[in-house]
């Protein structure tokens, strides 16, 4: 027996219907619902795809915004800005939050990613 088939009898296919199901041939039947804090995003598995670019990340966001973690850290952070050019609040959290779930340990990377927006 190859190492393929040893996997198919371990792990069965899924559910052949329904949203969001998966067939036995491993393709999308359809698209999932996410709620983030920009609106409701549509994401769909590739079948064929090792990675995708932002991984996991959508169902993390819609999580933080459920169970309300991200707000509640955003009114507890002890940050004051005075000037009027300041940056809000959020967006200085959530820009670090971005940053350190993409990887970056560098202010330099965490910079590069605040000039994009």
């Amino acid at each position: 027996m190859s190492d393929e088939e040893a996997l198919t009898r371990v792990h069965p296919a899924g559910e052949c219907d329904g949203e969001g199901a998966t067939l036995r041939d491993g393709s999308a039947t359809t698209s999932l619902s996410v709620d983030t804090f920009g609106g409701k995003i549509q994401v769909k598995w590739v079948p064929g795809a090792a990675v995708s670019g932002l991984g996991q990340m959508a169902f993390f966001i819609e999580f933080l915004k459920t169970s309300g973690l991200f707000d509640a850290w955003v009114k507890e952070c002890p940050l004051n800005f005075t000037s009027p050019n300041a940056p809000k609040k959020r967006d200085v959290l959530g820009t670090i939050l971005l940053s350190v779930l993409s990887g970056h340990w560098r202010y330099c990377h965490v910079f590069e990613i605040a000039s994009c927006n």
